[in-house]
C-alpha cells in the first residue's frame, strides 16, 4: 500500500477507513481485514465473493488473511511484553505529502 497511497491517504486510513480518499477496492480489503482481526469465525463465502467482485485473485484473499493473522500475532507480542513502537514510526507526520 505504501507504494499506492500517498501520506495523507495513509493519515486518512489511520483516521477512518471508511471516510477516507481511497477507491471502493482498498475500503472492501480493509473491512475484510478488520472482520479477520474481530471475527474471522464470521467470515462467510460471500465476504469472499465480494473481494473477488473486485478482481481478487484467491492468492491474493490468502495473502490479505496471512499479513492481518501475522500482524495480529506480532501485535499481541508486543502488547503482551510492553514492547513500543520502534523510533522510525514514532512520531511519522503522515499528513505530509511523499513527493
Amino acid at each position: 500500500m505504501r507504494e499506492q497511497l500517498t501520506d495523507k491517504q495513509i493519515a486518512q486510513i489511520v483516521a477512518d477507513f471508511q471516510t477516507a480518499d481511497i477507491d471502493e477496492a482498498t475500503k472492501a480489503i480493509l473491512e475484510f481485514a478488520v472482520k479477520v482481526t474481530k471475527a474471522a469465525p464470521t467470515i462467510t463465502p460471500s465476504d469472499l465473493e465480494r473481494l473477488r467482485g473486485y478482481g481478487l485473485t484467491d492468492e491474493a484473499l490468502f495473502a490479505i488473511v496471512e499479513v492481518v493473522g501475522f500482524f495480529n500475532y506480532v501485535n499481541r507480542i508486543a502488547d503482551a511484553f510492553g514492547v513500543e513502537l520502534d523510533d522510525f514510526l514514532e512520531g511519522r507526520d503522515f499528513g505530509k505529502p511523499n513527493d
